[in-house]
């Protein structure tokens, strides 16, 4: 029962159920997920810690990236395509995935560069 309460409070804040539905699109790094939801490498990176930590979402490293995923276990799938399903206004979610299309690998690695200067320099959001 613990697992599927975590779940749910990982579920339950808005930009982590929004990462979770543009996971459905396609595995994404960190960077990407900042550029889609326009916040924070460190608000985005404690969000996909709390739903790895929850069971929702597996991790991979290539190169110097992490790249998330949806857990493929068979109840996180389950309830994550329920989840979709329920929500009544989907413009947002549209919205999300057409900005994880256009996401260009270069403009991500700016992002973290610039993320990364601002937090030296004490400029991050």
């Amino acid at each position: 029962m613990k697992q599927v309460v975590n779940i749910m409070k990982a579920l339950g804040e808005e930009n982590r159920f929004r990462i979770v539905m543009m996971l459905r699109e396609r595995p994404l790094c960190v960077c990407e997920v900042c550029s889609a939801l326009d916040i924070s490498l460190s608000t985005v990176s404690t969000h996909l810690k709390q739903l790895t930590q929850a069971g929702i979402l597996r991790s991979r490293k290539e190169g110097r990236w992490v790249v998330y995923s949806l857990a493929d276990t068979p109840y996180v799938l389950k309830l994550v395509e329920q989840a979709r399903n329920d929500v009544k206004d989907q413009k947002q979610l549209v919205r999300d995935v057409a900005r994880v299309r256009e996401v260009d690998p270069k403009t991500c690695a700016a992002l973290l560069r610039k993320e990364q200067e601002d937090d030296i320099d004490g400029k991050g959001k």
